[in-house]
Formats: structure tokens, C-alpha cells, sequence
């Protein structure tokens, strides 16, 4: 006994589908979004950021309130910048503890080309305890930037 009907052979009308046709579109969009992703990464790998900050150096222990420091470097080599640096204070996991916005030890936080400037945050709102116990590192990050 036959499973397959006599009456409908391959070719003689009946449509053959082999391929799903979606199949095509997504292999190119797949493939389109593989070099997207690849030339995305290998730009930000290249491009080095205008605005440089060194490590951050925290006070020393029994100072309170504690303070981070941080060194700015614009390697701009034309163009002066406006910049507001935020330093945010951490545990061993890494979850801050406390975030301040920098202020610059000397001058309005104005960069000019291949100039440095410090930035200095105070974390008034941190506990003894806090520090004593919890406190870990610092990390700095450039929040604001413009030309002025």
C-alpha cells in the first residue's frame, strides 16, 4: 500500500518548496547586522576620548569628609572644552555609595588644548561607618562636555 497519491507527481503542477523564503533575508540580515557590530566595536577601540582622566586619588584615612581627586587632559589639539567631572564613591562590590560632582581646584573647569586640571569632589553624606567599613575605591566620569 502507498502512502503517496498516484495522481500528483513531482513537477506536473505541484509546488516544490525547499528553502523557507524568509530564510534568505534573514542570513542578510544577520550578516548585515555581524558588520555593523564588528565595525562599531573596532571604531570605539580606536578612538581614544578627548577628555582623559588619570586614577583617582582619595584622602587619606581619618580625614573626614572624605575627598577624591582626579587629574583632567584635554588632548584636543584646537579645541578648548567646558567639563564637569562626577566622581562616584564605591563598596567592594562595586555599588556606589555616594556620587558628587567635581569641582576644580583652580580656574571654572575650562580645558584648553593639551592643559590639565584637577578636579576635587568631597562625599559629605558618607558615614563614619560607611567609610570604616564599606568604603573601597573611587571612580571618575565626564559627565558634561562642550566646546567653549
Amino acid at each position: 500500500m502507498s502512502i503517496v497519491h498516484d495522481e500528483v507527481q513531482p513537477g506536473a503542477g505541484a509546488v516544490v518548496v525547499t528553502e523557507d523564503r524568509w530564510h534568505r533575508l534573514f542570513i542578510a540580515f544577520v550578516t548585515v547586522g555581524i558588520i555593523v557590530a564588528t565595525v562599531l566595536g573596532v571604531r570605539e577601540i580606536i578612538n581614544e576620548p578627548v577628555i582623559q582622566l588619570d586614577a583617582v586619588r582619595g584622602s587619606e584615612e581619618g580625614v573626614t569628609p572624605v575627598e577624591a581627586q582626579v587629574l583632567a587632559r584635554n588632548t584636543s589639539e584646537d579645541t578648548t572644552y567646558c567639563i564637569e567631572v562626577t566622581i562616584t564613591a564605591t563598596d567592594r562590590d562595586g555599588l556606589s555609595l555616594s556620587t558628587a560632582v567635581a569641582e576644580p581646584t583652580t580656574g571654572d573647569g575650562t580645558l584648553g588644548p593639551g592643559r590639565t586640571a584637577n578636579f576635587n569632589a568631597s562625599f559629605d553624606d558618607l558615614t563614619q561607618q560607611e567609610i570604616d567599613e564599606e568604603l573601597d575605591s573611587y571612580y571618575a566620569f565626564v559627565t558634561h562636555q562642550e566646546d567653549c
